[in-house]
């Protein structure tokens, strides 16, 4: 019987207690779970997704943004406030997120997934000999715990440019 399927509940009142709202902003901050990067998560239909996401949705009916991101207008990744969010490709994203200041790029040493040092920089590029088994790519990668491409790009100025 159709008359006993119940529409799916609303997402703002089904979350409320983990929303809070009136932030000077109008933003309305996902308060439970988030990612490592600031967006808050929620399980909705069997999976694990995006709280802005699920908002943006709820406004604008289930699949409104397949194959696009939610963006948020107010550049708070908490927020789920539907004024605050657009849909629009990953290019849209990228560039909102460079014309608002927010790209940092992290080089060399700043960046969490460096496993050289500066110094070490400069020794592989003044040690570095092609085609040397002792002092090629091979045996410099190995000697840093690098893979050796990482090592001709280092030579060739490909990564670590800041470092002379």
């Amino acid at each position: 019987m159709a008359s006993d399927i119940l529409p799916a509940p609303n997402f703002f009142e089904k979350h409320a207690a983990k929303i809070e709202y009136g932030a000077p902003s109008g933003c309305w901050l996902w308060t439970a779970g988030a990612t490592g990067r600031g967006y808050g998560q929620v399980r909705s239909r069997g999976k694990v997704r995006y709280a802005h996401r699920e908002a943006y949705e709820n406004e604008h009916g289930t699949g409104s943004a397949d194959g696009l991101v939610v963006r948020h207008k107010c550049d708070t990744p908490l927020c789920v406030n539907p004024d605050h969010l657009e849909i629009g490709t990953h290019a849209d994203n990228i560039r909102d997120r460079d014309e608002r200041g927010r790209h940092v790029a992290l080089n060399g040493e700043a960046c969490i997934w460096a496993k050289l040092t500066e110094a070490d920089v400069r020794v592989i590029r003044a040690t570095y000999v092609r085609r040397s088994r002792t002092h090629g790519q091979h045996a410099l990668g190995r000697g840093f715990g690098v893979h050796h491409s990482v090592i001709g790009d280092i030579v060739r100025r490909k990564i670590w440019r800041h470092v002379a």
